[in-house]
């Protein structure tokens, strides 16, 4: 029996030795998952904040902050679509800012982007709700689509607005009629009919028909355009 206890010795060594390398080896596993585990979170929340950035870029304008004139026509087709689905009046409002070239021209293009960007963010403010989006159309004009809105609340909306602007007291350019800038602005209200054949770019049409008629008549002011369902648009003020 003496004889073997070398050998039993050895192997319960051997065992004991082999326990401890299997317990270090399975905390260095541990660890080594853990660390694993971490990276790919990481990565994950990386992957997830550059699409989300793509996503944001791919519908954002990158000055202002507000959507894009490719998200703005995306949204009103939507919009018009549910519109039309549920009998549902929509709105939408265009704003133009008076005498910008001039701006431009007398303060530079960086001060332009700065009034630019503050109309922006005066808009965001007006315009809380989900449902309703806020886009920068083309250079200094802005857009806003305003669902279940009828006719006068759009027109109180758009009164809103154009006093916001020149409520910000931005100095204006010297050959402008205002000390402060302005803006023009234009609202179309329609209830889609599904026997129609109106669609979102008619309101657009009218709309933007009304901003010009805005403008030409001396900016800093609201006009309406009734976008019949049987008839021509009708230029009307309050």
């Amino acid at each position: 029996m003496q004889d073997w206890l070398p050998i039993i010795a050895t192997v319960i060594g051997a065992l004991a030795a082999f326990g401890v390398w299997a317990y270090v080896s399975r905390q260095r596993l541990y660890v080594r998952a853990q660390e694993l585990e971490r990276t790919l979170e990481a990565r994950t929340t990386e992957l997830e904040s550059a699409r989300i950035q793509l996503q944001r870029l791919s519908t954002e304008d990158p000055l202002t902050a507000v959507a894009n004139h490719e998200q703005f026509l995306e949204f009103l087709e939507r919009e018009w679509r549910r519109a039309r689905r549920d009998g549902l009046p929509l709105t939408l409002i265009f704003i133009d800012i008076d005498h910008f070239r001039a701006y431009n021209r007398e303060f530079g293009r960086k001060a332009g982007d700065e009034v630019l960007k503050h109309v922006g963010r005066a808009l965001a403010a007006v315009v809380g709700r989900p449902g309703d989006l806020v886009a920068r159309y083309h250079r200094d004009e802005f857009a806003l689509v305003l669902a279940s809105t009828d006719g006068p609340g759009a027109f109180n909306i758009s009164e809103h607005v154009r006093e916001c602007i020149e409520l910000l007291k931005m100095p204006s350019a010297k050959d402008a009629p205002s000390s402060v800038v302005t803006a023009s602005v234009a609202t179309a209200t329609a209830v889609p009919q599904r026997e129609s054949a109106w669609e979102e770019l008619d309101l657009i049409k009218a709309a933007r028909h009304a901003l010009r008629e805005a403008r030409a008549t001396g900016g800093n002011r609201v006009l309406r355009a009734n976008l019949g369902m049987a008839g021509p648009p009708e230029l009307v003020t309050r």
